[in-house]
């Protein structure tokens, strides 16, 4: 063997060594350059979730000081003397009566869950969809924002109950679709049966069945969906499949139901002296409720009431709406979150126990 074939040999596996360390140093390289362009979209989409939730808590902010505005402005020239008057001597049957109407409506507000559950293939209990469903309608109803407040309870206990995330995730989309299709179903409905009466109370430059009609476009175009198409809807990596046609109904009229109950609610609350029409006042309703829930103020609290004010102060002295409205929220919200506080807070602790146990 010649020097020259020698020394290729030696010098073979030093250069197979360096390449090797290159190939190696170049991954590494690479990956760095992967975790720090990751790093660079997190941190994006973290200045971005924080800008947007800035300007959205400003936005809330402004529009609950408009809020409160617009009821200092409607109590103009009454003393708030009177509305503790009214709550006061307010008969005591007529809390009965809300009392009950929130009852049932936490009644019907359970078959949104046991329907959606339904819907992803899950079996539970009916005494844990009860529980669930006073926890999560209790706290999202008083605190405002579903799907982060009543949507993390279900998420604890669904989730402790053994749903999977993806279903878990699934039933509460359906159930705020549900509610959404009540919602609309009802408003067009309302506004197509009494057309002149709530044009003339609304003073509206059109037919009030024209706004009817347009209310009910969503129910007629998720009727067309689950009628027309069969198989899966994809969004952003998710499967969803179409509610078999029979859900259709039990969907409109339980979040129909349910938003006609609460409404009965503030109605039972007002004295009936005043002669005020029904289906005016879950129109009023349902306006005020869409109202605080686009505000995003916790609660639509002086949203929801400066819109009632607004509407009903034509027809209701506003010392009569306002302590009404006060009534109202102590029934149907503040009763109701106390006792899901205190409900889910002796689950928890039984549920501790156990576990240490």
């Amino acid at each position: 063997m010649s020097d020259r074939d020698a020394r290729k040999q030696n010098v073979a596996p030093e250069t197979s060594g360096l390449h090797s360390r290159v190939n190696s140093d170049g991954r590494h390289w690479h990956s760095l350059q992967t975790w720090q362009a990751w790093g660079r979209l997190l941190r994006l989409r973290l200045r971005w979730w924080t800008t947007g939730h800035v300007v959205g808590t400003i936005l809330a902010c402004v529009v609950f000081a408009v809020s409160i505005w617009v009821i200092g402005r409607e109590l103009r020239g009454f003393e708030y003397a009177e509305v503790w008057e009214y709550l006061r001597e307010f008969p005591i049957l007529y809390v009965l009566f809300a009392l009950g109407l929130t009852a049932l409506t936490f009644v019907v507000l359970t078959g949104y869950d046991a329907l959606a559950l339904r819907y992803v293939d899950a079996e539970l209990s009916t005494r844990r969809i009860v529980f669930s469903a006073f926890i999560g309608y209790a706290v999202s109803q008083a605190i405002g924002n579903p799907l982060l407040t009543g949507g993390s309870v279900r998420y604890r206990l669904y989730s402790s109950w053994g749903l999977s995330p993806p279903q878990v995730a699934k039933a509460i989309l359906f159930a705020g679709v549900s509610f959404w299709l009540g919602f609309f179903t009802l408003g067009g409905g309302v506004l197509l049966v009494t057309p002149l009466e709530l044009a003339s109370a609304f003073n509206l430059p059109f037919p009030a069945s024209v706004l009817g009609g347009v209310c009910l476009l969503p129910v007629v175009a998720y009727t067309a969906l689950t009628v027309l198409r069969d198989d899966a809807l994809e969004f952003w990596g998710w499967s969803f499949q179409v509610p078999p046609r029979w859900m259709l109904p039990v969907q409109v009229a339980l979040a129909a139901g349910d938003l006609l109950l609460a409404s009965s609610v503030v109605y039972v609350l007002l004295p009936p002296e005043i002669g005020l029409s029904f289906p005016f006042l879950v129109v009023v309703y349902l306006i005020a409720l869409l109202a605080g829930l686009v505000s995003h103020v916790p609660g639509g609290l002086g949203v929801f009431e400066g819109i009632m004010l607004l509407l009903l102060t034509p027809e209701v002295p506003p010392p009569i709406v306002l302590g009404s409205l006060l009534a109202y929220r102590g029934i149907f919200h503040l009763l109701p979150l106390v006792l899901a506080v205190l409900a889910f807070g002796a689950y928890e602790l039984r549920r501790g126990l156990r576990d240490f146990a």
